[in-house]
């Protein structure tokens, strides 16, 4: 990318990667960069080699603080939710915090606990948020069936790609590389690969093998679903 859209290296690693993210250094392009991230780019510009970059990258990561979600995000288990903004639009996260017994946390024999943990989160945002109007969510997890089963089905029927840009400085897009035991997915790696090498750079998300996709649906839909 910064070949292609002609920008310095340390830009590029900001813009189209998680590293920041991943880091527990913040959200890429967002505010002020930490002085931390900076502190890893300056050492990263000099290095010319994947080998040479990778082991800075593994080095850093070792001592970069954990990848926590901002303040103001409250977690479920696997899933987290934004305050309602002044629309009223309630934003949905999910992440892997269940790999136990070796089974991924969408597994069916895992569903009743994802249930569990979305109709305490939506009697926490009806108790707490009562103006919420709209829950809205963006991830490449809305082509999957064994994550859309966990919502209404309107919810998930809505999904669709987004209008604007997508950003890729957190796990919408990246996340789908990985595997419950955070082992790379080869297929979708393989694919990705290909992918890049005809890259859009004014639309890099595209090149993703599962794209992001956003869902929306009023919060009564979830009331209902979750008995709440």
């Amino acid at each position: 990318m910064a070949l292609r859209a002609a920008i310095p290296f340390a830009r590029s690693l900001t813009l189209y990667t998680n590293l920041q993210r991943r880091f527990g250094l913040g959200y890429g392009g967002v505010g002020p960069a930490p002085p931390q991230w900076l502190a890893f780019l300056a050492e990263m510009e000099p290095l010319r080699t994947p080998e040479q970059r990778l082991d800075w990258t593994r080095s850093f990561y070792l001592t970069a603080p954990d990848d926590l979600p901002p303040a103001d995000q409250r977690s479920f288990g696997c899933f987290r939710c934004d305050p309602p903004d002044v629309a009223g639009v309630l934003r949905i996260h999910f992440s892997n915090r269940d790999s136990a017994d070796d089974v991924g946390p969408l597994s069916r024999a895992k569903t009743p606990r994802r249930l569990a943990e979305l109709k305490t989160m939506f009697a926490f945002v009806r108790e707490t948020w009562p103006r919420t109007r709209t829950v809205q969510g963006r991830s490449w997890l809305y082509n999957l069936d064994a994550y859309r089963r966990l919502f209404p089905p309107a919810y998930g029927d809505s999904r669709a790609p987004p209008a604007g840009r997508v950003g890729l400085g957190g796990t919408s897009s990246w996340g789908q590389f990985l595997d419950h035991r955070e082992a790379v997915k080869p297929d979708l790696r393989a694919a990705f690969l290909h992918n890049i090498e005809a890259i859009d750079v004014e639309a890099p998300w595209r090149a993703f093998p599962l794209p992001a996709l956003g869902a929306t649906a009023p919060i009564a839909l979830f009331y209902d679903f979750y008995a709440v």
